[in-house]
């Protein structure tokens, strides 16, 4: 497991209504490393770029090679990234403190060669049903997916 996000990690398999998402998705992105994270204190979610093994190794190499850069890698081809975005909720152990809470979506991007996506797919709503977003969203969403740096590894 990466060391990315270690604060997030524990959190998450403690709080099974974080640490579940339905069998049914594509992949299971919990099972994969992260590769970055961001909370946005405007809508109260937190959200965690997990990869598959190919996505994970190019942005692993990528954040290792260009120190202080914030530019995204360029994924291999059979390379899956996912973004699964919890909604938040206060920490019951530290006074003023957020953690995720229940799952809100989960969108995959699938490379089929560098540079270059052969699909987007997003899930969401209370049971996790496919979205069907315009030829636009999808590619203002997997351009957002495919643009965000990888966090640096120890």
């Amino acid at each position: 497991m990466c060391t990315l996000c270690p604060s997030l990690m524990p959190r998450l398999k403690g709080n099974n209504r974080a640490a579940t998402l339905p069998t049914a998705l594509p992949y299971q992105p919990l099972d994969w490393n992260p590769i970055t994270m961001y909370v946005d204190a405007k809508t109260y979610t937190t959200a965690t770029l997990f990869g598959n093994e190919a996505a994970f190794r190019s942005a692993q190499r990528h954040g290792n090679a260009i120190v202080g850069e914030s530019t995204p890698p360029n994924y291999p081809a059979r390379a899956v990234l996912a973004l699964v975005t919890w909604g938040q909720r206060e920490d019951p152990h530290w006074f003023g403190a957020r953690i995720p809470d229940t799952p809100q979506s989960v969108e995959f991007v699938q490379v089929s060669a560098a540079g270059q996506t052969r699909d987007y797919r997003r899930f969401g709503g209370t049971i996790f049903s496919e979205d069907h977003p315009s030829a636009r969203a999808r590619e203002e969403r997997t351009a957002f997916l495919l643009g965000l740096a990888p966090g640096r590894v120890p």
